[in-house]
């Protein structure tokens, strides 16, 4: 049976950057609508089977409710939900176990790491922006969004005519990997986690980027007016931050600048390993959420690593359906 699993996090673009910044707000009601759409793209491309993450609010079930008639054999996870991104992880890892071909996500950039930690580079995900950051997910139409899910998980386009694998960065402490970020993974000189996003950049220590583009918002905004870096070549960049360097405006958040001093900029080659150094106890934050501190005597690193998540191109799919097609006639 060709499943297909829609993890919609309730809780994105909800955090304390609305309130520092000008951000707007898909609400759980818009993100029935999208999955409502995807539902009818993905059973137009002969998906059988949804799975739904469960979840507060019960994004799932509203779309089901107010989508009629379908082909579609719908089930949400028996699931125990915290309402935190492990949530996320868990259901990734669920769905892949119970056989789906591809994972469509709702949220930010935190959102697609907490399913990346659950499905890895198993089955390609479809990640549709909903979040406060939106790096690494992009905006798109729910409906032609399923049609072009629904066309992989089928097989009517191949994985490798239809996605391309992005980059990882790999946090180790000696020789183990602990975590890993999508996008950014900063290191500030807060002493505790406290609110888990983070948006000021005065306290600022490194900051490490498997992309820089001037035209995102977030932290990697920083490095993509200093040297813009595409999601697609085979490097990243690693910022240190301090008084006296190179004052770099950037858009860190919707309607929001803000002026770093950047002392150095290096590249990063991939599978090149970044010993981290500092002089008192820090936060580590990744994809804008401060997830653990370390202490100077930590042994950490950082990777950039290639094998990130699958990712699926809409466009490209949608292209080669047609191509298939019309070959089939």
């Amino acid at each position: 049976m060709v499943t297909v699993g829609i993890i919609a996090n309730p809780s994105s673009g909800k955090d304390i950057r609305r309130i520092v910044a000008q951000g707007w707000v898909v609400s759980n009601q818009e993100k029935i609508a999208i999955v409502r759409r995807l539902l009818r793209g993905l059973e137009t491309a002969g998906v059988e089977r949804v799975l739904f993450m469960r979840e507060s609010y019960g994004i799932g079930y509203g779309a089901l409710d107010a989508l009629g008639d379908t082909t579609i054999q719908a089930e949400v996870l028996e699931m125990e939900i915290t309402a935190r991104q492990e949530d996320s992880t868990r259901a990734a890892e669920m769905m892949v176990q119970r056989g789906a071909t591809c994972l469509i996500t709702l949220g930010g950039d935190g959102t697609n790491r907490a399913v990346f930690k659950g499905c890895g580079s198993a089955i390609p995900l479809l990640p549709i922006s909903t979040g406060t950051n939106n790096v690494f997910p992009e905006f798109h139409e729910g409906t032609t969004a399923g049609l072009a899910a629904g066309m992989v998980a089928t097989g009517q386009v191949p994985r490798s005519a239809a996605c391309w694998q992005a980059k990882v960065l790999r946090l180790y402490r000696q020789e183990q990997p602990v975590d890993l970020a999508l996008v950014d993974l900063a290191i500030a000189s807060d002493t505790m986690i406290g609110a888990r996003a983070i948006w000021g950049i005065d306290r600022l220590h490194q900051l490490f980027l498997t992309c820089a583009q001037p035209w995102c918002i977030g932290l990697s905004a920083i490095g993509g007016m200093l040297r813009p870096l595409d999601a697609h070549s085979p490097s990243g960049l690693h910022l240190v931050f301090g008084a006296g360097g190179k004052n770099v405006k950037a858009a860190i958040g919707p309607g929001l600048f803000a002026t770093a001093s950047v002392q150095h900029m290096q590249e990063l080659t991939l599978q090149q390993r970044v010993p981290l150094t500092f002089e008192q106890r820090m936060t580590l934050a990744f994809d804008g959420e401060r997830d653990m501190t370390a202490s100077p005597s930590d042994q950490l690193s950082v990777e950039l690593s290639s094998e990130g998540p699958w990712i699926l191109d809409v466009r490209r799919t949608l292209e080669e359906g047609v191509k298939a097609s019309q070959q089939a006639d």
